[in-house]
C-alpha cells in the first residue's frame, strides 16, 4: 500500500524533466537569395588563312589581290559550310552565273529587308553604277558602286544573310565576301584590307563584316559593292538608307583629300632623301 502513493507522487516529476528535454521550435534563419550568374558568350579568337599574294597585270598595269587576310572557318558555321559547297571559288562562279540556289536560301535564318543599308558609316559615293568608265573600258559595265573611305573603316551588311564567300581568289576584287539573302539577292563587298566573317556564318544587319582596304585591282582605299538579284547586278543607289547627309559627306570628302595630300607630301619627302 506504501508503493502507489510514490507512484503517484513522482510521476508529474518525471513529466516535466521530460518536457523540459523537449526541443523547442525556432523561427528559420534568413538567407540572403543566391544569384546565378549567366555564362559569358564563348569568344573565339580568329585564326586567319595563309597570307597568298595573287599578283597580275591588266594592260600595263600591276595589280595584287592581296595580301590575303580572311579567318579561318570553325564550329557549325564550318560544317555548314561544307555541307552546302561554300567558300570556294567554284560557290562563287555558281551564284554569279546562276544566283542563290534554294538548299542555300532554306539555310538563310534572318529575313531580309526591301532597301540596303549603307555599307561604310564613314564613306562617300563614288564611281557609280553602269557604263561610267572611260577610254578603254567606256564599253564595260561597272557592276556596282564604289565607296571611298578612310583605309581600316568599318564595312557592315547592307542586309541580313549567310557568307556565302570570303576569300580573295577572284582576280582584281582582292579580299572579297559575298553575302546571300533570304530574298534570292545578294551583295558582294570588294577591295577588302581584311575579312572579319567567314563562309557559312550567319550575319545581322549592319554587323561589321571587314575593313576598307585597297586589295586588288585598285588606285585608293574604296568599298566596291555590288548588289546582285538572282545572277544579275541590279543598280542600288535608290535602295540605301542611312547615308551620310551632304554636309558630312563633304566633310568625309575633305578629310580624305587632307590625308591623299598628306600621303603624297610623305613619298615627295622619301625620294628627295
Amino acid at each position: 500500500m506504501a508503493v502507489f502513493p510514490l507512484v503517484f507522487v513522482t510521476l508529474p516529476f518525471f513529466l516535466v524533466l521530460l518536457e523540459s528535454f523537449a526541443p523547442t521550435a525556432t523561427a528559420p534563419k534568413r538567407t540572403k537569395p543566391v544569384t546565378v550568374e549567366a555564362p559569358a558568350p564563348e569568344v573565339h579568337e580568329l585564326e586567319w588563312a595563309e597570307p597568298l599574294r595573287r599578283c597580275g597585270r591588266r594592260g600595263r598595269r600591276r595589280f595584287c589581290d592581296g595580301p590575303r587576310r580572311v579567318p579561318l572557318a570553325w564550329g557549325e558555321a564550318a560544317e555548314r559550310a561544307k555541307r552546302l559547297g561554300l567558300g570556294d571559288t567554284h560557290a562563287y562562279n555558281v551564284l554569279a552565273t546562276r544566283g542563290p540556289w534554294d538548299e542555300l536560301l532554306a539555310e538563310v535564318e534572318h529575313d531580309a529587308e526591301d532597301t540596303l543599308l549603307w555599307p561604310v558609316p564613314e564613306g562617300t559615293m563614288g564611281r557609280g553604277f553602269g557604263y561610267v568608265r572611260r577610254q578603254a573600258l567606256a564599253n564595260r559595265l561597272h557592276k556596282g558602286v564604289d565607296i571611298p573611305a578612310a583605309e581600316g573603316s568599318d564595312v557592315r551588311a547592307a542586309n541580313a544573310g549567310i557568307v556565302a564567300y570570303a576569300d580573295n581568289g577572284i582576280v582584281g576584287y582582292g579580299n572579297m565576301i559575298v553575302l546571300v539573302h533570304k530574298n534570292r539577292t545578294s551583295t558582294v563587298y570588294a577591295h577588302l584590307s581584311e575579312a572579319r566573317v567567314f563562309a557559312g556564318q550567319q550575319v545581322e544587319r549592319g554587323e561589321t563584316i571587314g575593313r576598307i582596304g585597297r586589295t586588288g585591282l585598285t588606285y585608293a582605299p574604296h568599298l566596291h559593292f555590288e548588289w546582285r538579284r538572282g545572277a544579275r547586278p541590279r543598280n542600288p543607289l535608290r535602295r540605301f538608307v542611312d547615308r551620310p547627309s551632304r554636309e558630312r559627306a563633304y566633310q568625309l570628302q575633305l578629310a580624305m583629300q587632307r590625308r591623299r595630300q598628306a600621303a603624297r607630301r610623305e613619298r615627295l619627302a622619301a625620294r628627295s632623301r
